[in-house]
């Protein structure tokens, strides 16, 4: 997570870093083809998808249906490893990179790594931007989302956990459900007031580390904070990081993060 929190064996199965954009209507797919020849050698899958609705909230007031004789809106472009690990996706008013773990992923190479490469083809995205519209993409809002995988602990006895500190050996009071799941929000973190938090606690079927498949808990934690005028966009993206780091530690236990080869 942060550069002073390390795991020999992380529980981190997904990671998405984004940066939300002041939408840039004039610009198409085409104005970006050259990042296919860019990108080809580390991101070799490409796909164009119906894009995503508008993050602001304000923005989607204005959304309408495609008229006769209207400019096609741009799709989502999603360029992805040959093995899947990761993704880079974009549209007229997002810009995204995702890592996730699965067969034939790599293990989770951190924060800084990934943040580098959002960067790396944040500033190439941005320069063929300037090139077809004369204009930079403004970074709104940075969004970061990490969900970490607790095999064999299931999501009411997490939820149990948490809200009891893992204090005890914590046990949900009612009889077994077929389904948990649990949500906190701080529109004002303690750490930053700019970033918003949201940690989630939802059933999931893991696996053992004798393989076998069992009830499992995934908890995701989220964080968003407003970029404001002036502000360094990075800053604001580490900043929100920080305060994941910080919700991390809040609802895991000192035993768990032994377990996962806590390092610091």
């Amino acid at each position: 997570m942060s550069e002073s929190l390390r795991f020999e064996r992380p529980p981190v199965q997904e990671v998405t870093l984004a940066f939300m954009l002041q939408p840039m209507g004039r610009l198409q797919t085409l104005d970006l083809a050259p990042l296919r020849v860019e990108w080809r050698a580390d991101y070799p899958q490409l796909q164009e998808v119906a894009p995503l609705s508008p993050w602001n909230p304000s923005d989607r007031d204005s959304v309408e249906f495609v008229r006769t004789g209207l400019s096609w809106p741009m799709g989502m472009c999603s360029f992805s490893t040959e093995s899947g690990d990761r993704r880079i996706r974009f549209q007229q008013d997002r810009f995204l990179l995702s890592w996730s773990f699965g067969e034939g992923a790599q293990e989770y190479p951190g924060f800084q790594v990934l943040k580098s490469e959002l960067l790396e083809k944040f500033t190439q995205f941005s320069k063929l931007v300037h090139e077809a519209t004369d204009i930079y993409p403004s970074v709104k809002r940075v969004d970061v989302q990490y969900v970490n995988l607790l095999p064999g602990i299931s999501a009411h006895d997490c939820m149990a956990g948490i809200l009891n500190g893992w204090s005890s050996r914590s046990t949900f009071p009612f009889r077994k459900p077929d389904y948990s799941g649990f949500r906190v929000h701080y529109q004002e973190s303690e750490l930053d007031a700019n970033v918003a938090v949201l940690i989630g606690v939802d059933s999931v079927v893991g696996e053992s580390p004798s393989g076998d498949f069992v009830d499992s808990a995934a908890i995701s934690l989220d964080a968003e904070a407003v970029v404001g005028e002036g502000y360094d966009y990075l800053a604001t993206l580490e900043s929100a990081h920080d305060v994941l780091t910080s919700a991390f530690l809040e609802v895991t236990s000192g035993e768990m993060r032994a377990k996962w080869g806590e390092s610091s």
